[in-house]
């Protein structure tokens, strides 16, 4: 069990993550949130439990097809999820490059007992800046105008209901903290999530970023905007630090942190990958979340 850090009345005990992104994100935030005591569900298509169990714990748990007490649980039929909402203090909205649509961010949040009260929204850099873009082939445009605007639908019905939103922003996402374990602790997802890599190039980036390049630095706001698609490409092949690069591992770690803060007011964030060989704790990210509010 990773380090409980209770801050006031702030802390969230019970969490559902729910998310129409690459659903390893939505694992790895579910794993990560767990690991630090609090109550995680994570919403789970049917027949999918057996490899999320894998990715995150790896093959001889799943195969037990049992999940234990202190571990993150999916959520699969419409009565288990709705039982999940009606018990969580927040929910995590793992967005990142595809829009929450409006009917299920509806759905999650009318369904949610009265003890919700802080929902937290991973997003992408630079999606504020849509709205004074025009698309285009080289990067913007309508991608990014259709995630602004599902940010903003997110704000408004935060804002009626006086729930608490913190948005949590990634660059290029890369690693994954696969199989690496602190002090009896696994930081990210399980070794078995690199066996999924069948690029070369991206397996040999993706454990090198989990071996060097686990720190973080974060900043206020949505102050990154990220290069255009030919930059991106040229960069994939790279494990060095980058304000444009996120490592999913560290970035789970923040969305986690993020659950704990204390806040009176929407607060926005933006991870970038910093060279380092060991994960932040999440006591040192939470003071640095802190002290940009």
């Amino acid at each position: 069990m990773g380090m409980v850090v209770h801050y006031g009345t702030s802390l969230s005990s019970s969490t559902v993550v729910y998310g129409p992104a690459s659903q390893e994100l939505v694992y790895l935030t579910a794993k990560v949130v767990a690991r630090e005591g609090i109550d995680a569900a994570y919403v789970c298509a049917s027949g999918s439990e057996t490899v999320a169990r894998k990715l995150m714990y790896g093959t001889d748990y799943s195969e037990q097809g049992v999940d234990e007490v202190g571990n993150a649980n999916p959520v699969v039929s419409g009565e288990d999820i709705q039982e999940a909402l009606q018990k969580c203090n927040s929910i995590c909205l793992i967005g990142y490059d595809t829009p929450i649509e409006e009917k299920y961010l509806n759905t999650l949040v009318d369904s949610a007992g009265e003890n919700l009260s802080k929902i937290v929204l991973l997003s992408k850099m630079g999606v504020s800046k849509a709205e004074n873009k025009g698309s285009g082939f080289f990067g913007g445009g309508g991608g990014d105008s259709q995630l602004w605007g599902s940010e903003n639908r997110v704000r408004s019905l935060c804002e009626s209901k006086n729930i608490h939103l913190s948005i949590v922003r990634a660059g290029i996402l890369k690693g994954g903290g696969a199989g690496r374990v602190e002090n009896n602790v696994d930081i990210g997802l399980n070794k078995s999530y690199y066996d999924t890599l069948l690029d070369i190039v991206e397996a040999q980036v993706t454990m090198s970023h989990d071996k060097f390049t686990l720190g973080a630095d974060i900043s206020k706001g949505d102050g990154i905007e990220l290069p255009n698609m030919f930059v991106q490409m040229g960069s994939k092949s790279t494990f060095e630090a980058s304000p444009n690069d996120t490592n999913r591992a560290v970035l789970a770690n923040v969305i986690a942190a993020s659950l704990l803060l204390e806040q009176n007011k929407p607060v926005e964030f933006s991870v970038s990958s910093e060279k380092a060989e060991k994960i932040p704790s999440l006591e040192s990210l939470l003071k640095n979340l802190q002290s940009l509010c």
